[in-house]
């Protein structure tokens, strides 16, 4: 299955994420790091939300592998572990469940050292 570019959508091509592998139900994706993802000035912590956002986009190309095309997101959970700081995020994003109306991925978020900063897990609608 050959995905589409991480630079299709506006707000992904401002995030700067790069596709690292794919496989059938898995994706990596690499987050390089910017001063506009800090969670305030003087801080070295990312934005939660930048790292909830690479979590969901993960989930999302993670399934997208198996269904075809993109899912919209129904639930989005994220358990932050301690602080993402600055330097490259890496996701990866496992297909857990691909069903007749659901499908579900989750997904880890390590720093550039392979430190667990982040996990989640998504539920996206099963196109019709």
């Amino acid at each position: 299955m050959t995905l589409p570019s991480l630079h299709e959508s506006p707000y992904q091509r401002f995030l700067g994420l790069e596709l690292v592998r794919s496989e059938p139900g898995l994706v990596e994706i690499k987050l390089p790091f910017k001063d506009d993802f800090l969670r305030a000035e003087g801080s070295d912590w990312y934005h939660g939300g930048v790292v909830a956002a690479l979590i969901d986009i993960a989930g999302d190309y993670a399934l997208w592998t198996e269904v075809g095309n993109g899912l919209p997101t129904i639930d989005l959970r994220v358990d932050w572990l301690r602080p993402a700081r600055r330097g490259a995020l890496f996701a990866i994003g496992k297909s857990v469940k691909v069903g007749r109306t659901v499908c579900c991925a989750d997904i880890e978020v390590r720093d550039e050292q392979g430190t667990l900063v982040a996990v989640g897990r998504g539920t996206y609608a099963t196109p019709k």
